[in-house]
């Protein structure tokens, strides 16, 4: 028991007379009754013996030695009448519980027959730092089994350096080669309450001036004629590089139609990054260019382990040039940081 203090008992004191009864005095000891006022003084846990019923607090800093012990309590009303002993059986253990650190420094996964912890292929965390007890790992799958149905292990390794036992999932590898067509929005446009069917609409702008993204940010363009005032439903929808509508997605709207002047829309800038050259060399080492300068510009290189290799940190600036002496050829990821917004590179070393 290595708790600093211990809630022991409650007592109902229920004497002969009506006059009102309350806790005065209460006291404990182990094993060995001492006799009534002489054990070790206990205290109401509100600061006050003011009731016959109290919640008593144990003081724990002295205890027996470790093993089972006899915990005995009683109490004393205003008349000075003790209570009968409330006894209670108490295993006293070890005085200090220590709690190893628990932390992943290191992830691996095999197929089918296991190669010896260490010797699996090396995962990387997704949030690019094996730093927590709970991790979430990125398997890399350039490299599959033959086709058919196989089993998958993966395991961790602590900041002790003690490997799990292998987590174990049943796969069934496929063949051939999965495609998947380019999203992007390569148009959009609104309509207000009648459709007038898909390319029929009025057109909408993005708002960096481009499509050329699965996902947009859009404003509209010149607002169709009549316009109706009141409540009416706006749609919008967009279509994408394979001539395809995708759905009108619908919202309510308030149409004011004495507003004579116009609200101007700034853009909203986007901050492009650009790494290279790629593939480079360790000697070379990269640059990571930006449209504009952003406040704070923080690089991170990764090894297939996950290991951080390089952390390098830029203000103000629109280009960082990194160097990597003495890093091995391989595959490295760059974690680019601008202004706290994550982007993820793959790199490779020649």
């Amino acid at each position: 028991m290595n708790t600093r203090n211990l809630l022991a008992a409650l007592w109902v004191l229920c004497l002969g007379t009506a006059t009102a009864q309350r806790v005065d005095n209460a006291e404990y000891f182990w094993d060995t009754d001492p006799g009534a006022g002489n054990a070790l003084p206990m205290s109401a846990a509100d600061g006050a013996f003011n009731a016959a019923l109290e919640s008593l607090l144990l003081q724990t800093t002295t205890l027996p030695s470790t093993g089972v012990h006899t915990l005995g309590i009683r109490v004393k009303d205003q008349q000075n009448n003790w209570g009968p002993t409330f006894t209670t059986v108490v295993e006293i253990g070890p005085s200090t519980v220590d709690v190893p650190s628990i932390e992943v420094t290191q992830a691996e996964y095999f197929w089918d027959s296991d190669p010896g912890e260490g010797s699996g292929t090396p995962m990387l965390a997704f949030d690019g730092d094996f730093n927590s007890a709970l991790e979430a790992i990125a398997l890399e799958t350039t490299t599959l089994p033959a086709e058919g149905v196989h089993v998958l292990h993966v395991r961790s390794k602590d900041v002790n350096g003690a490997w799990s036992l292998p987590f174990r999932v049943v796969v069934e590898v496929m063949g051939g080669t999965v495609t998947f067509p380019e999203i992007q929005v390569a148009t959009a446009e609104y309509y207000v309450n009648d459709d007038p069917g898909p390319g029929n609409g009025t057109l909408m702008l993005a708002v960096d001036n481009d499509f050329n993204a699965a996902l947009e940010a859009l404003r509209g363009g010149g607002i169709p004629v009549p316009v109706t005032a009141g409540v009416n439903v706006l749609w919008l929808r967009a279509k994408d590089v394979n001539d395809a509508w995708g759905p009108s997605f619908g919202i309510v709207v308030n149409i004011d139609t004495t507003i004579t002047g116009t609200v101007g829309v700034e853009p909203v800038a986007t901050n492009d990054m650009r790494l290279w050259p790629n593939p480079t060399r360790a000697e070379e080492g990269f640059a990571i260019t930006l449209d504009r300068a952003a406040g704070l510009v923080q690089v991170r290189v990764l090894d297939a382990a996950g290991r951080m290799v390089k952390e390098q940190r830029v203000q103000q600036e629109r280009r960082v040039q990194v160097a990597l002496p003495g890093a091995a050829p391989g595959v490295y990821h760059v974690g680019v940081f601008v202004d706290g917004v994550p982007h993820w590179e793959r790199l490779v070393l020649q």
